[in-house]
């Protein structure tokens, strides 16, 4: 058992320098190949093979590619193909057992790569060569828990034969699956258990047929890394991580379903390209193999798949997106239709005053806020283009001017909403005020608050009337607050420059409030049916907003 363990470890320790160390010699360039080279479904999984064989590590790539997508900097569509390319790069750790761990003298092999690459770790200077001889000294050691393990499984393949406690027929293999999954999900390396099965099999401990059962399971069992990674992403992230399941999980039924085919067909192929008849070259073109066929399967299937991941894993932001009241039925009936467009314009106002909240809040939220315009947007555009099939059909003159108020009152909240943002933005850079300040800009914060609380349609409290008494108290805050802004600046309490900053910053909340508010003020009419508002906007200084 001590050397069963102590190569495992080995093998660990050796897989973790061999991979750190080659991600640390190449810097940002597996990153930067990563975003770049991915533009068609062919680059993207050339790139994930090519990063894969690199670094040994098809976690690695999957984990970045999640990162990578939750950021923006990579698309799902190309990401998808990154993640099948991983899978099968990830085969190389494989072929790299079967062929420089079976076919040499391991220890007068692995030797001189532990020694020079410590040699580079500790005399080296730079990084890059600290990190290269990291990873010169990861693949000796990896190759030295080879060794053992092989040793230890040649010593016990006399005695024993794993295969004689598990049942057989499907079953059988199903539980080797298993065990190699969770082998896989314990230890975090596919590459160590990969290492563990094919010297068992090579040690005459199990047949190939239940070697290749197991080496499915390790499949699917980077899955749980990729899993985890996704907890608290993005919803494209997430996406992507349900993809790598979904790709292992298809791939591994498949391939176990026709083992025995495959395992037949392997046979042929090793002696069309004349490999030598060993467990170890059978396993690991058994691993290649059974991925490859597995791209081939997602070729036909990649759009439906991607199809039914937009469909799952939405976050809140999308499926607030969805217009819930428009649909192509209500636009044929002229008054349904107006209806509609209003519970519409009642769902972007509470995005709307969401906005102006954040904007007024300390420290402001920003990211929020810019989620909620993103959100509005696409709300924005599903309404304007619903109006625009109202308009196609032949509206009376009161509704086709309910419908220009309708769409007035969707530009009042995307005005108070991109001000909001402007002004969530400026909040972070603004210079500290002066004592005598605070009490004007606190004021003036509250107020349009108050507002924006006030603003929301939703509310079983709505009352337009506070809205616009709201609004009135706002612009009194806001007309003190300029007047002590100026006087600081006339009196040097204040830097002009500063001074302007925190004129312009007040200036957009103001707007915001102002706009949301006349929001408020046609949506009210529109609900009551009362005639159209008298619409007299309110000066704003272009020096403030310059």
């Amino acid at each position: 058992m001590a050397g069963f363990f102590g190569g495992i470890g080995l093998f660990l320790l050796g897989m973790h320098l061999l991979t750190d160390g080659l991600k640390l010699a190449a810097g940002r360039a597996l990153e930067e190949l990563l975003e770049r080279s991915t533009s068609t479904r062919l680059r993207g999984l050339a790139a994930g093979m090519l990063i894969t064989t690199l670094v040994q590590s098809s976690t690695a790539v999957t984990v970045a590619s999640i990162g990578f997508v939750n950021t923006g900097l990579l698309s799902l569509r190309n990401a998808l193909w990154v993640i099948f390319g991983s899978n099968v790069g990830t085969t190389m750790n494989a072929w790299l057992v079967a062929w420089l761990g079976f076919s040499f003298k391991i220890d007068a092999f692995a030797l001189p790569f532990v020694g020079v690459g410590a040699t580079l770790m500790l005399a080296a200077r730079g990084m890059r060569p600290r990190a290269l001889g990291q990873a010169l000294a990861g693949f000796g050691v990896l190759f030295l828990g080879i060794d053992v393990l092989k040793d230890t499984f040649s010593a016990f393949g006399e005695d024993m034969n794993i295969e004689q406690f598990i049942v057989g027929g499907i079953a059988g293999y199903l539980l080797l699956v298993c065990i190699g999954t969770l082998m896989t999900v314990l230890m975090q390396a596919s590459g160590a258990v990969i290492a563990i099965v094919i010297t068992a099999a090579s040690g005459g401990l199990m047949s190939i047929e239940a070697a290749c059962a197991m080496v499915i399971g390790t499949n699917i069992g980077t899955t749980f890394t990729a899993i985890l990674s996704a907890i608290g992403a993005t919803s494209n992230a997430r996406r992507l991580a349900a993809s790598h399941v979904f790709f292992n999980l298809v791939t591994g039924a498949v391939a176990l379903a026709l083992l025995p085919l495959l395992i037949g067909f392997l046979g042929l192929v090793r002696e069309w390209f004349d490999q030598p008849a060993s467990p170890a070259v059978m396993i690991a073109l058994f691993h290649t193999v059974f991925n490859v066929l597995g791209v081939l399967l997602m070729v036909p299937t990649s759009a439906w798949l991607l199809r039914t991941l937009a469909r799952h894993f939405k976050s809140r932001e999308e499926e607030t997106a969805r217009p819930q009241y428009l649909d192509a039925g209500s636009a044929a009936i002229p008054d349904l239709a107006l209806r509609a467009l209003r519970m519409e314009l009642g769902r972007t106002q509470t995005l709307t005053t969401e906005c102006l909240a954040g904007a007024t809040a300390r420290p402001a939220g920003e990211p929020a806020i810019r989620r909620r315009r993103e959100t509005l947007k696409a709300l924005a555009g599903a309404i304007v283009g619903y109006a625009g099939k109202m308009n196609a059909e032949n509206l009376p003159p009161t509704l086709v001017e309910d419908l220009a108020r309708s769409l007035r009152v969707l530009q009042y909240q995307e005005n108070a909403t991109e001000s909001s943002l402007q002004a969530a933005e400026m909040a972070g850079t603004l210079a500290e005020l002066a004592p005598s300040l605070h009490g004007a800009a606190l004021a003036f914060a509250t107020a349009a608050d108050s507002l924006a609380e006030a603003a929301d349609t939703s509310r079983a409290d709505f009352s337009s009337e506070r809205v616009e008494l709201l609004l009135r108290e706002t612009e009194d805050d806001y007309a003190r607050l300029k007047e002590a802004l100026l006087v600081a600046g006339a009196h040097a309490q204040l830097s002009i420059r500063d001074m302007q900053d925190h004129l312009r910053h007040a200036s957009l909340l103001r707007r915001a409030a102002e706009q949301t508010a006349k929001a408020v003020r046609f949506l009210a009419a529109l609900e009551e049916g009362s005639p159209p508002p008298q619409d007299n906007p309110t000066a704003v200084d272009d020096a403030e907003l310059a």
